[in-house]
């Protein structure tokens, strides 16, 4: 029987709906009824000090010489991406060590008598907290949100709070209660972005609350959702509920939960009631509610649907707390064997096929501090590809990615956090410290199933990035069987290390990550429990096999080819491990996709496993380890850059992945007189392709190419494209090339480019977030700028300086060059191949913020940018505002 609430609730908005006169509409609006919660962004209007104080986490103390800035903030935004990279190099000219951060605000009169909690979603990399000028928490690994019960600190009404963070992002950083590092810091794995480089909300609630999923300090779990008895078919499944529920009300409570799932257009799909608890002063207890769902949109990569699902506890039929998760239904299956092994998203085999990244996913000029719109701006990059897959690395995701990744339709691995390898069997560490490195990584494990375990993105836990003892792995399976058992989910590890270990690791893992192509076909024979290259018959028949992190080679955006000016290919130094320009970049990737794919359609080995997905590392360039030691600033293996402009390889891989016929010529068509070259075009889904040029037709081949890497007069056959087309010995003349890909005698796809003209001009093209520029401190505006020629054709050779003047309410954070020191944040850029990209950030104050681009001999360009104001009051915005 409901409650009186949600009757007269459903009740209104029934009324609210047949009003409305719309006869097609089949569901109730949702209307959340009243409640004492309020979730307030907490982000701007920090105070900020580069550097250690003392007496600073007093409340009267003295910051109005302080910098002003908003989170998410780092102080590394503008000392990366400056350095030469190497291997084993370490954070090299950034800042390390302490910050300090401090906020005054108010609280409402009305929240007096309520809980008070604070949620930093993550922070680089320990913290130290106080309110009002007394200890109120700490933090130290780096990866997960934690939590913050201010409640016992905090003033309300008029009387101001201040709250003083203490950030350290030391290279040393060792754990206050056992002395051990923690074994992700360091560039190789995490790159370093100190600072509270995340978002931060707060949260009123009444005494009788539903807790929050941070178990980092606060120790509490949150909401639980899942669906169960799925049938695809018949769109439906039930939606079950586990809500942890405290009383702090003083008294005994009989309280009541309920639950409304409500659609992205508002309506309301299900309602049902849960379990009524008394609960005594003190006590914290779950309540579960479990309803069917009709109609059910379920989530995927090509339909990523979510749902609003409000849980609401009421007592004596009165609302007293209401959280809202968002979240989407999904059915999944996780299979071994050769003929039916794979990964099934709603009763269909899914190919996961896209990139391995970086859990920083940082942005040259800006690091990890931007904005949440620039992350889903990723996200639907990446997945512009075809791409539905991203493995994150070493660490657990960014809260906002993974909230992009769900949006985007993009299925997710989420590690915890670690280096390479068990720490308990490196016999260069003590045993105690060893034990204490992996006691860290399971607490990170522990936090980040609970903070996760509703985003249906998330198919896989990575217990580890190298192989683990049999012991550890089982107790990660243990953590994903206590915290995540209904969820959908498999914990494995991506292990290439020794075969005994392999062995012990065989029965326990749910499913087998690897690396740089482990386990490919072989004519040999091998009898059952035999080892191929670290992998046994055994698991390929328990459990999927999923590549996590392929094709490390490296390439920047800059090089075209060969035969393009200024540059006319990369020249590698003594110390590069990789040769390639752009277009081979292209070809040696095709290679390696090729080699997998074509594994899920051929292969019937009776003793490896066909792939379940492919992942190439990385999807962007990074301020991470890199092997062009001559040459770089970052680690360039991406598919876009570090600022995320596309490199030729982004449409390759476009291409490939494409389930519906694509093409792409690679490279450009604006070369010097005489060039002769071989021109490549990657296509999919095509029997045939034909080039052209100036409506000359080249002729037409029908077999993909081999890359031939004849680098340094070589001629070494590196296999087999599968995707790309090759036209030897084409000969420039300006026009326009065009490819045309067919089918069954058809086109299906087609593409072409033009020889551009001499520079003329400048263009700038503008990118906010929805709205435009929100002056909150925090937010950034990013403008594109290219050399055109007069008919605003992007001149692709040119790679030249261009300088900047900026007017108004803005801080310039600029942009970066790749393989030039020292380039960003500074007043001018070179293009690269006609294009490069350079960032703003907001200030507190609106206004129109004037951007120019000059450069000798060009027609200049300006920008206007409208700042525009966020209501910002006693240091709060209401979220969503």
């Amino acid at each position: 029987m409901k409650s009186l609430f949600q009757r007269t609730a459903f009740l209104f908005a029934t009324i609210m709906f047949l009003a409305s006169g719309d006869p097609s509409a089949t569901a109730a609006i949702f209307i959340p009824p009243a409640s004492p919660n309020a979730v307030y962004d907490f982000n701007p209007g920090w105070k900020f000090f580069k550097g250690d104080v003392t007496n600073a986490e007093r409340a009267d103390f003295d910051d109005s010489k302080w910098a002003n800035v908003s989170a998410p903030h780092t102080w590394n935004e503008a000392d990366t991406y400056n350095e030469i990279i190497s291997h084993s190099g370490g954070q090299r000219g950034q800042y390390t060590g302490i910050g300090w951060y401090r906020k005054h605000f108010k609280l409402p009169a009305s929240a007096k008598g309520g809980k008070v909690f604070l949620e930093f979603e993550g922070l680089k990399q320990a913290g130290r907290f106080w309110v009002n000028g007394q200890f109120a928490g700490k933090y130290e690994n780096g990866v997960t949100p934690v939590g913050l019960d201010l409640t016992p600190f905090a003033h309300f009404g008029g009387v101001e709070n201040v709250i003083a963070v203490k950030v350290d992002n030391s290279d040393d950083y060792q754990e206050e209660a056992t002395g051990a590092a923690y074994e992700w810091m360091g560039r190789a794995f995490n790159p370093n972005y100190g600072g509270l480089n995340h978002d931060i909300r707060l949260y009123l609630t009444s005494r009788v609350y539903q807790t929050l999923p941070l178990y980092e300090n606060l120790q509490t779990t949150g909401i639980y959702v899942y669906g169960s008895n799925f049938s695809i078919s018949n769109r439906t499944c039930d939606v079950n509920i586990e809500s942890q529920v405290r009383n702090e009300s003083g008294d005994p409570q009989s309280i009541t939960l309920s639950v409304e799932v409500v659609d992205a257009g508002g309506n309301i799909c299900a309602q049902f009631q849960g379990d009524t608890s008394d609960l005594v002063d003190g006590e914290t207890e779950i309540l579960n509610a479990s309803g069917p769902l009709t109609n059910a949109n379920f989530w995927s990569g090509e339909h990523p649907n979510l749902y609003d699902i409000y849980c609401i506890l009421a007592i004596n039929g009165s609302v007293v707390d209401m959280q809202k998760v968002k979240t989407g239904f999904r059915k999944t299956d996780f299979k071994g064997g050769v003929g039916t092994g794979g990964v099934y998203l709603n009763d269909k085999f899914v190919w996961l096929t896209g990139y391995a990244q970086r859990s920083s996913d940082e942005w040259a000029g800006l690091g990890e501090a931007y904005p949440d719109w620039m992350h889903d701006y990723n996200a639907d990059l990446l997945r512009s590809t075809h791409a539905n897959y991203v493995r994150w690395m070493h660490i657990s995701p960014q809260a906002v990615d993974v909230r992009a990744c769900d949006k985007a339709g993009i299925i997710e691995v989420c590690p915890a956090g670690d280096k390479e390898g068990d720490p308990t069997l490196d016999k260069r560490t003590p045993p105690a410290i060893g034990q204490a490195q992996w006691n860290q990584r399971v607490a990170v494990m522990r936090d980040s199933m609970i903070y996760f375990r509703n985003d249906p993105g998330i198919l896989f836990w990575e217990a580890g990035n190298s192989v683990v003892t049999a012991g550890h792995m089982q107790q990660m399976v243990d953590l994903r069987k206590q915290w995540d058992p209904n969820g959908g989910r498999l914990i494995g590890v991506r292990d290439n290390d020794a075969a005994d270990l392999n062995k012990a690791v065989t029965p326990i893992a749910e499913y087998y990550g690897v690396m740089m192509g482990q386990d490919k076909r072989t004519d040999a024979i091998l009898t059952p429990g035999e080892i191929f290259r670290g992998y046994s018959i055994e698991r390929r028949n328990r459990a999927p096999l999923i590549e996590a992190e392929d094709f490390r080679d490296e390439a920047a955006r800059r090089f075209w080819d060969d035969y393009s000016p200024p540059d006319f290919g990369f020249k590698p130094g003594p110390d590069d491990a990789y040769h390639w320009n752009s277009e081979t970049f292209c070809l040696a990737a095709a290679v390696r996709y090729h080699d997998y794919f074509s594994n899920i359609i051929t292969n019937t080995d009776p003793v490896h496993s066909k792939w379940s997905g492919y992942a190439s590392i990385y999807w962007s360039d990074s301020n991470a380890d890199g092997r062009q030691d001559s040459s770089e600033v970052a680690r360039v293996s991406g598919k876009v850059d570090a600022v995320r402009l596309p490199k030729e390889a982004y449409y390759v891989y476009r291409v490939m992945q494409n389930p519906a016929p694509d093409i792409h010529i690679i490279g450009h068509w604006t070369y010097p007189t005489n060039t002769v070259k071989t021109i490549y075009v990657a296509a999919n889904h095509c029997d045939a392709v034909e080039l052209f040029v100036n409506g000359k037709s080249l002729g037409a081949t029908n077999k993909p190419c081999d890359f031939v890497d004849t680098f340094n007069g070589g001629n070494k056959d590196i296999g087999d494209t599968g995707y790309v087309y090759a036209f030897p010995n084409v000969k420039f003349f300006p026009g326009i090339i065009k490819a045309e890909g067919r089918a069954d005698g058809k086109t299906v796809a087609q593409d072409e480019i033009q020889t551009a003209g001499d520079p003329e001009r400048i263009k700038l093209t503008l990118h906010t977030g929805p709205g435009g520029l929100r002056a909150d401190g925090s937010d950034v505006a990013f403008v594109d700028f290219e050399v055109v020629d007069a008919n605003g054709e992007r001149c692709p050779t040119d790679e030249a300086r261009v300088d900047f003047k900026i007017s108004g309410p803005a801080i310039w954070r600029g942009g970066y060059d790749s393989g030039i020191t020292h380039s960003v944040n500074n007043l001018y850029l070179d293009t690269e191949c006609g294009i490069n990209r350079v960032a703003i950030r907001s200030t507190f104050e609106p206004g129109s913020i004037m951007l120019t681009a000059t450069r000798p001999g060009l027609e200049p360009a300006t920008a206007r940018i409208e700042s525009r104001a966020v209501k910002i009051e006693d240091g709060l915005i209401p979220a969503g505002e």
